[in-house]
């Protein structure tokens, strides 16, 4: 199974400034100073994520839990970058770069004109920005292999940045929340697939073991048969950050959850609150509904949560 570490990559856009002695601060709708930076790849010079130009230099790079030089990173991957931040927001040195997708497995279906998609009976939702590689969606037919990166929206279902094609012998995996959890029959649902985990390694369960709502990377030998995939492996993961209060924070991504008028959750995780002094750019309080697509800035508070200074809002979402 996949290490730990790659964890903090899967479900969230954010930029965390880190607890240390040079400090970090919230200004302008970035952060400045020691950083975690996370996000698809939407440029290179050397990597750009959310706007920031890291230099890659004297980074480390993890590409799905092995190894790798920084000219396997592409366009449209979900990466993690941790390294410093200037005082101007807009470029970075980084210090190690982590990315992993949401999905390997054969295209089951495909829906052109809504640009959706499935893959091991998950919803894949594509847009203008998703970068296909090396070919669009309409050349993909079912069955072909497909590696996808990209967040999860408040219906499970993965918003893609990035979606490539691959050799019939990729792995076959899935990430998600555990659903219906049946210990005696030994399976649980992601969405809309089954998971028989009744001979699979589990790594990383709590004492009582696999409980609905825990996140977990979900690995196979071989394609679901009737819509049941049978499990080698499942590997219990913690999708949140860890944070200090006042860490500095930029979350961009979906709106999975509202906890009440001044709470939601982004990306399923990342709990964020608003205040009176909360500024708010395309949208208004109103406008922080499920799937809203929104960059949130902040820091962090004593529980965990964003404690928001803006909120701009990217896109309308889908219903």
């Amino acid at each position: 199974m996949k290490p730990f570490d790659r964890v903090q990559s899967w479900h969230l856009v954010v930029i965390l400034g880190l607890a240390a002695a040079c400090g970090s601060s919230a200004m302008g709708g970035g952060i400045a100073g020691t950083s975690a930076v996370v996000g698809s790849i939407s440029g290179f010079g050397s990597v750009i994520v959310n706007g920031i130009e890291f230099d890659t230099s004297s980074a480390t790079v993890t590409i799905d839990g092995s190894p790798a030089a920084v000219s396997d990173l592409e366009l449209g991957m979900v990466a993690t970058v941790r390294g410093s931040v200037d005082p101007g927001g807009l470029r970075g040195v980084a210090q190690s770069v982590i990315s992993d997708d949401l999905l390997e497995g054969p295209l089951e279906t495909v829906d052109l004109p809504t640009m959706t998609f499935t893959v091991l009976s998950q919803q894949v939702v594509a847009d203008t920005a998703t970068v296909f590689d090396p070919m669009p969606l309409q050349s993909l037919p079912p069955g072909e292999f497909v590696q996808v990166s990209g967040f999860l929206d408040a219906t499970g279902r993965i918003r893609a940045t990035r979606v490539e094609r691959k050799l019939p012998d990729v792995e076959i995996e899935v990430k998600g929340y555990i659903q219906q959890l049946d210990a005696t029959a030994r399976s649980f649902k992601i969405n809309a697939l089954t998971v028989d985990f009744a001979a699979a390694l589990i790594e990383g369960a709590p004492p009582g073991g696999l409980q609905i709502g825990l996140f977990v990377d979900v690995e196979s030998a071989g394609p679901p048969t009737g819509g049941v995939m049978t499990a080698i492996g499942v590997d219990v993961l913690d999708p949140s950050l860890k944070t200090e209060p006042g860490d500095g924070l930029k979350v961009e991504g979906f709106i999975t959850a509202i906890v009440s008028a001044t709470e939601v959750v982004v990306n399923g995780s990342q709990r964020v609150r608003t205040t009176s002094d909360t500024r708010f750019e395309r949208g208004g309080p109103g406008d922080l509904v499920l799937d809203a697509q929104v960059d949130v800035t902040g820091a962090a508070d004593a529980d965990g949560a964003l404690v928001a200074t803006e909120v701009e809002f990217l896109g309308a979402g889908l219903p």
